[in-house]
C-alpha cells in the first residue's frame, strides 16, 4: 500500500505464504486417505489462493482504503485476514512443535499436538466469527461506585453516563446506536460524557446516525470532546484546507447532536445550589499519536476549589500528566478499546493490550485520584469484539462528607 516499499511488501507475502504451507503441512498429516487428502488440499489452497488475492487487491488499490468513506472493503479484507491467518498461524505452531515429536518417530505425540492445535485453532476461528457477527453488536453496562473526597456532599449520588470511541464508520446503519440511545437514557443519567472517537477519519460517517446521538438525554447536559481519530489524521487529503472543513463539519454534527464540544475549555454545570466544572482537553497520547491537549488553558476559568472532572480520551495523559501533577480527582477516558479483544479466568477478563497501555479499561486509582477507562462502543481496525463488549459506563460518585455527616 501507499508508503511501504516493494520489499516490505514482498517479505509480507513471503511470511502469509510460509504460515499457509506450516497449516497445511499440518493438516495433511491428519488425513491418511488420499481422497480425502486430495480434498483437504483443494479447500485449503482455494481458501488461500482467495485470502492472498484479496490482500493483492489491497495492495493494488491502496485508495479505496485510504480514501473511501464507505469501509466495507476495508472491514473485509481485515475479516477475512483475521478469520484466515489466526487458526492457521496455530496450526503451524503446532506443526512446528510436532515436528521434533515425528523425527523422534513419536507418531502418536505428534498426532495428538496436531489434532490439538487444529481443534484450539477450530475454536478461535469460532470465537473470531462471533465477535465479528454478535460480539460488536452485544452492549454491555458497567457500573461503578466512586467515593471522593472534594465531591461536595449536595452532590452525594451524582449519576454519570460515559459512551466513547463510538468510530460511527464501523456501523452499517443506525440500528446499534438507537439501541445504545435507549439504554443511556434508561439509565437517566444526570450527565452524559463522551470520551472522544466519534468518527474513524469522515463527517460522512455521522450521516444516517444523527437522530440516534440526539435521542440521548441527560438532565444537566450532553459533553464531548476530541479523540484521535477525530482529526482526520489517518487520511490522505487533497489539501489541508479539506482536513480542517472536515475538521469542522465533524464539530458541526457534535454539536448539532446537543453535545457541547470542549476543545481545550471548561464548563461549568449548575446543579442546585452548587456546581462542578467538566474540563475538556484535546487528545494527547504517547507519540504517534497527537498532542494537541493545553490543560493549562482549558482550566483558566475553573475556580481553585471547585470540583471538577477531565475527559481527555487518551489514558496516558492521566498517567504522564495529570495523576500526582494535579489535583483533579476524576478523569474519564477511552482510546484502547480493550484491544477489542481478551479472555475470561476465573471471572476476570484480561487484555493483551495491557502490554501496551497498562490502564487498559475500567477503574484506576492513585492516592485521591481516578481515572476510568471505557472500552468504547465502535471498532477501529478489526470489525468485531472478542469478550470485549461495547461499554456503557455508570459512574455513581460518592461524596465522603456527606458519608461522615451521616
Amino acid at each position: 500500500m501507499r508508503g511501504i516499499p516493494a520489499s516490505g511488501i514482498v517479505i509480507f507475502f513471503v511470511l502469509i505464504l510460509l504460515v499457509e504451507l506450516l497449516a497445511y503441512l499440518g493438516l495433511i498429516q491428519l488425513v491418511s486417505a488420499k481422497r480425502s487428502k486430495r480434498i483437504v488440499t483443494v479447500i485449503f489452497w482455494a481458501v488461500t489462493i482467495a485470502f492472498v488475492s484479496t490482500w493483492a487487491a489491497a495492495f493494488m488499490n491502496p485508495d479505496k482504503i485510504r480514501q473511501s468513506t464507505n469501509y466495507d472493503f476495508f472491514y473485509f479484507v481485515i475479516s477475512l485476514s483475521v478469520m484466515n491467518l489466526f487458526p492457521k498461524a496455530l496450526i503451524g505452531l503446532a506443526t512446528i512443535l510436532a515436528f521434533p515429536l515425528r523425527f523422534l518417530r513419536s507418531k502418536v505425540y505428534s498426532h495428538t499436538v496436531l489434532l490439538s492445535g487444529t481443534l484450539i485453532s477450530f475454536g478461535m476461528l469460532l470465537s473470531i466469527a462471533h465477535g465479528i457477527t454478535q460480539g460488536k453488536n452485544t452492549l454491555q453496562v458497567n457500573q461503578e461506585e466512586i467515593w471522593l473526597n472534594e465531591l461536595p456532599p449536595e452532590l452525594d449520588q451524582l449519576k454519570l453516563v460515559q459512551v466513547s470511541d463510538i468510530h460511527l464508520g464501523s456501523f452499517a446503519n443506525a440500528r446499534f446506536m438507537e439501541h445504545t440511545a435507549a439504554a443511556v437514557n434508561a439509565l437517566e443519567p444526570d450527565l452524559l460524557l463522551f470520551t472522544g472517537d466519534m468518527v474513524n477519519n469522515y463527517y460522512q460517517e455521522m450521516l444516517g446516525f444523527e437522530d440516534a446521538l440526539a435521542k440521548m438525554t441527560a438532565k444537566y447536559g450532553k459533553f464531548a470532546i476530541w479523540g484521535n481519530h477525530d482529526y482526520g489524521d489517518y487520511s490522505d487529503w487533497a489539501s489541508e484546507t479539506d482536513k480542517i472543513a472536515n475538521h469542522q463539519a465533524v464539530a458541526d454534527k457534535i454539536r448539532e447532536a446537543g453535545f457541547e464540544l470542549l476543545q481545550n475549555e471548561s464548563a461549568q454545570v449548575v446543579i442546585g445550589d452548587t456546581s462542578i466544572y467538566l474540563i475538556g482537553v484535546e487528545n494527547w497520547g504517547h507519540r504517534p499519536f497527537p498532542q494537541y491537549a493545553d490543560l493549562g488553558q482549558s482550566m483558566q476559568d475553573v475556580p481553585d476549589d471547585a470540583f471538577r472532572i477531565l475527559l481527555s480520551h487518551d489514558p496516558a495523559h492521566w498517567a504522564d500528566e495529570i495523576r500526582y501533577k494535579t489535583s483533579i480527582p476524576l478523569t474519564l477516558s477511552g482510546h484502547t478499546h480493550g484491544a477489542q479483544f481478551g479472555y475470561k479466568v476465573a471471572g476476570i477478563t484480561f487484555s493483551p493490550m495491557y502490554f501496551i497501555q497498562p490502564l487498559w479499561a475500567g477503574l484506576y486509582q492513585a492516592g485521591n485520584q481516578y481515572l476510568y477507562v471505557n472500552q468504547g462502543l465502535g471498532c477501529v481496525g478489526f470489525p468485531g469484539r472478542i469478550d470485549m463488549n461495547p461499554e456503557i459506563t455508570v459512574l455513581s460518585l460518592r461524596s465522603n462528607s456527606a458519608k461522615l455527616n451521616r
